[in-house]
């Protein structure tokens, strides 16, 4: 499943990714700041890429939950898929933008 960034720049793939975090500032979350989505990379320490910041913890932690759905739903529609030895093109969950 591809994500496309927050600011529409960027299609990264989440089968490439160690990990969906969220972070405000290295792991904590500060009064005021947006809350980040982040994503990693397995292979390159240190490396993350921002999906999308959102104003609250709550709000990013909703996002956050709508992507492992729509992955969930992707996986399930690729799978039931190849056992009818169908394609299934990618799809593109959209960051939200608030």
């Amino acid at each position: 499943m591809l994500i496309m960034t927050q600011d529409r720049k960027c299609l990264f793939n989440l089968e490439m990714a160690g990990d969906l975090h969220l972070s405000s500032h290295y792991g904590g979350y500060e009064e005021g700041k947006p809350v980040k989505v982040l994503a990693s990379l397995p292979l390159a320490e240190d490396v993350t890429e921002n999906l999308g910041e959102y104003e609250s913890e709550a709000r990013a932690m909703e996002v956050l939950e709508d992507i492992a759905r729509q992955y969930k739903h992707h996986t399930r529609t690729t799978q039931r898929n190849a056992l009818m030895f169908a394609f299934e093109p990618p799809k593109v969950y959209e960051m939200p933008l608030e």
